[in-house]
């Protein structure tokens, strides 16, 4: 099977998923000249803190030290949070998720008044920002904050490590039927600046009680090594091989398909319309195609029969949240890292 041949058999970016269909993704909206994503992102969270640390008012060494804030890690973030107003990180971390907050819930105002999000009843937030303390105390005050101008949405957080979820949702995604009766499969996830690889277990049928879990998994920040597409584009093929050489040693069954989720707004033939500006190089130029890219590059190093599927990283780390949205018709989800991915979705009923 041909990798670059089965691509075109492939749906990508496709809307009507097995459980779910896809009512948008990846809205371009706009507050004056800036992109909603711009005003609640993770990265906008960090220049949030930022102007707080140089705020608030203290003797001595200034708040989370000399550190640049970027470099502050989440556990840090955390223990400040506990303290609140008794230091100066505590009450820097504060005011930073209270502003923060009020962006957010303007810009979910924002989206729950698009056609796209009409009658969402479940917000999740995802990405790395809402990991540990600090993310619950977000989602906690947003949704306090939407309340209280009567948006009746209600606000939770993945249940799932947003890495692992952004590798798990492409059980919820497989339209073409290729994960077949394989034990699991590969997955990608690329972001502004990590890429992440995974091999996925898959547990069972959809929604059975038994979900699907990350078995192997590893990290590379092509932001930090400053790759060029070229250099991002090899090293994922290389990770993806590392993957199936895993599969193999392990007597683990994979699926022909390796999911690849990013940024962007996709076309059904594997190539972007939009939405890829995070990305390092051009990716909306018409004559790139991804799935394309990696084929050829599996082949390169002996792995031809694989199909390369591609959808929207924010869509796909959505759907690991499947099988707790049940009791919900519609939903939507946004999750927070370089940038603020979004989509909506509406159950689709289950024969019985």
């Amino acid at each position: 099977m041909d990798a670059i041949s089965d691509s075109r058999t492939v749906r990508h970016g496709d809307r009507r998923l097995p459980l779910v269909d896809l009512r948008g993704y990846s809205l371009p909206l706009q507050a004056g000249d800036a992109f909603l994503g711009d005003l609640a992102s993770g990265s906008r969270f960090r220049e949030v803190l930022r102007n707080e640390r140089h705020r608030v008012k203290c003797s001595g060494a200034p708040p989370f030290g000399q550190d640049r804030t970027h470099e502050i890690d989440g556990d840090e973030l955390d223990a400040a949070l506990l303290e609140q107003a008794t230091t100066p990180e505590g009450r820097v971390i504060d005011q930073a998720i209270q502003t923060f907050s009020r962006h957010l819930a303007d810009v979910l105002r924002r989206f729950l008044a698009t056609a796209e999000w009409k009658g969402t009843e479940r917000i999740v937030c995802g990405g790395g920002l809402m990991e540990g303390r600090v993310g619950a105390e977000i989602v906690d005050r947003t949704g306090r904050l939407l309340r209280d101008i009567g948006e009746s949405a209600e606000l939770t957080r993945l249940h799932h490590a947003p890495d692992e979820a952004g590798m798990i949702g492409w059980a919820y995604a497989d339209g073409s039927g290729l994960l077949g009766r394989a034990d699991g499969f590969v997955a990608v996830d690329i972001g502004g600046t990590n890429v992440r690889w995974a091999t996925v277990k898959r547990n069972g049928p959809l929604v059975s009680g038994r979900e699907p879990e990350v078995v192997h998994h590893d990290k590379w920040s092509h932001a930090e090594e400053n790759a060029d597409r070229a250099g991002l584009l090899d090293r994922i093929a290389v990770g993806i091989v590392e993957m199936i050489r895993h599969a193999e040693r392990d007597a683990f069954e994979l699926s022909p398909m390796i999911g690849i989720s990013c940024p962007g707004v996709m076309r059904p033939d594997g190539r972007f319309s939009d939405g890829c500006q995070n990305l390092p190089g051009e990716w909306c130029d018409g004559s790139f195609s991804l799935p394309d890219e990696i084929g050829h590059r599996l082949r390169e190093r002996g792995i031809p029969d694989r199909v390369v599927a591609l959808h929207n990283d924010a869509v796909i780390q959505a759907l690991s949240e499947t099988p707790w949205m049940q009791d919900v018709e519609r939903w939507a989800a946004v999750t927070m890292g370089t940038g603020l991915g979004n989509c909506s979705f509406e159950n689709r009923r289950r024969q019985t």
